[in-house]
């Protein structure tokens, strides 16, 4: 969860795929699933990807309700989303009985040059005054995304992860599978999972 343009999708692209999207597509909300091999059992793990520019009160309401554990996106050059991320904060803790399990992620630390919420100031307010846990990242240059286990934890899942699990796509986007002569085959279809709330 977090603003609009922050990386939510991108960073899920990396987690999952591996893969850095260029193009910007705004996001409604999309669910994505993969599968790991922890230990000796096997764990799916549902990742809904939300909107940051839409406002979709009956869908936010349910992916809270549903969620087991919470990241929260700003970019490190965008000073109002790190606000954003202190309202989504909010939002968890008066909808969810007990306290939320969340990570909160500072995505672009790749342009440090154009900073300006300061690492210190949101380690501080998000470790300390918020009690969650922190981390800058950077979706482009893949830094600190592969850390499947920060979210295990946070989740309170098993989180001995070898980091060369092999992963399973299950629900890669269409707009995202690379064509091959401006035409996708049918070996190379993948269903797109989607969610209505009514």
């Amino acid at each position: 969860m977090g603003a609009a343009r922050v990386g939510k999708t991108a960073i899920v692209h990396q987690f999952l795929y591996d893969m850095f999207p260029t193009k910007y597509i705004p996001t409604i909300e999309e669910l994505y699933r993969g599968e790991y091999d922890v230990g000796n059992t096997g764990l799916v793990l549902d990742i809904l990807d939300t909107s940051g520019s839409y406002e979709f009160p009956a869908m936010r309401k349910l992916a809270v309700e549903t969620g087991d554990a919470f990241i929260l996106v700003y970019a490190i050059n965008d000073e109002e989303s790190f606000e954003e991320v202190g309202r989504l904060k909010e939002l968890l803790m008066e909808h969810k009985s007990c306290n939320p399990h969340i990570v909160v992620v500072g995505n672009k630390c790749d342009l440090e040059k154009q900073r300006v919420v300061q690492k210190v100031v949101a380690d501080t307010i998000v470790g300390i005054d918020w009690e969650n846990r922190f981390v800058e990242a950077s979706a482009k240059e893949n830094i600190n995304i592969v850390r499947r286990k920060e979210v295990l934890v946070q989740a309170n899942f098993p989180y001995d992860l070898n980091p060369a699990v092999q992963k399973r796509r299950t629900s890669l986007p269409l707009y995202a599978i690379p064509k091959s002569n401006n035409n996708i085959t049918k070996s190379k279809k993948i269903k797109r999972n989607s969610c209505a709330v009514s």
